[in-house]
């Protein structure tokens, strides 16, 4: 059974609303969300097939300024205590602007934004655009206070053929908050502590490597585990194959630490683009309550299809 921590009467809960996130965030009451998880679409990646998605602007000014006002209405119905989680991946800029889908490339533009007081950047063909780093920045401008900037290192991450450049496998999971007292729950999401043998094991090393074992020895020495944190500053959790036709779907299991560590039990999550419902699906085996917007009707029906399951029997980690 769920506990309901529910204060906005607008809104019903587990349940994906097929429209728009800002469409769904303008009918829901202030402080009203504990949790926001999401992914939104990266610029010039990838088509999903409908009018007005995000990621086909011209520009990624406008492609910020969209995510920056989705920002805003989180920023309202966020609760003071709530945490908000963002992955967010990179993309180098082309001489003709196509847009990449896995290895192929597309010319058919459907976006159909206003694009007044924008222009296209010049001279960035094969530039990395640090789009991340950008709407980071531009959160913190705004209010936000930044927390971590996670890295998700996706060691099986699709290769790619170039020879001028290394690889890129890896995006950012940016964790946020709109206040400096808010809820995190560290001992839901400790590391196992590891073995005095395998601490002794490490001590052939250099003394750099000692320093930093003898250092973590006062955090491996909590019963309840390690902070993450304190291990390395990435999540290395290799992407996961899926069977929907949805193309940017993750490993589930880069989800448990944000619901897990970033939401009170009963709580609400908020995805606004859920895509075909990993968030969803976490939120339920974890007992909290999710609320998800997506724009894509073949989408919502894989969500639904695959989370009905999961709202009968819950899993609880």
């Amino acid at each position: 059974m769920f506990l309901s921590s529910l204060k906005n009467k607008k809104m019903e809960t587990n349940i994906i609303y097929r429209e728009p996130c800002l469409d769904t965030l303008r009918r829901m009451d202030d402080k009203s969300i504990d949790c926001v998880i999401t992914s939104p679409p990266y610029w010039q990646l990838r088509d999903y097939g409908y009018d007005g998605q995000w990621g086909l602007e011209p520009t990624f000014q406008l492609y910020l300024e969209h995510l920056w006002s989705m920002m805003a209405e989180i920023y309202r119905v966020l609760k003071d205590e709530g945490t908000v989680w963002i992955n967010l991946g990179d993309t180098y800029g082309t001489t003709s602007g196509n847009i990449k889908q896995g290895n192929l490339c597309t010319n058919k533009i459907k976006y159909t934004g206003a694009i007044a007081g924008y222009k296209k950047p010049e001279n960035m063909s094969k530039c990395l655009l640090l789009i991340p780093h950008r709407f980071a920045i531009g959160c913190i401008d705004r209010g936000w206070i930044m927390r971590n900037d996670c890295i998700w290192a996706k060691r099986n991450g699709m290769p790619e053929s170039v020879t001028d450049r290394f690889s890129k496998k890896h995006e950012y999971f940016f964790f946020m908050v709109k206040s400096e007292k808010y809820f995190f729950d560290l001992d839901a999401v400790r590391d196992k502590n590891i073995s005095n043998s395998n601490i002794r094991d490490k001590r052939g090393e250099s003394y750099g490597n000692e320093m930093q074992i003898g250092q973590g020895n006062r955090e491996w020495n909590n019963e309840n585990g390690k902070n993450p944190g304190t291990v390395s500053d990435f999540w290395d959790i290799p992407t996961k194959p899926s069977s929907s036709k949805h193309y940017a779907s993750y490993n589930d299991s880069l989800l448990v630490k944000p619901v897990m560590a970033g939401c009170p039990e009963g709580g609400i999550i908020y995805d606004p683009f859920m895509g075909t419902g990993s968030t969803a699906e976490v939120a339920i085996r974890a007992n909290r309550l999710f609320i998800g917007s997506e724009m894509s009707e073949e989408y919502c029906k894989i969500a639904n299809d695959r989370i009905q399951p999961f709202l009968i029997q819950p899993n609880i980690f």
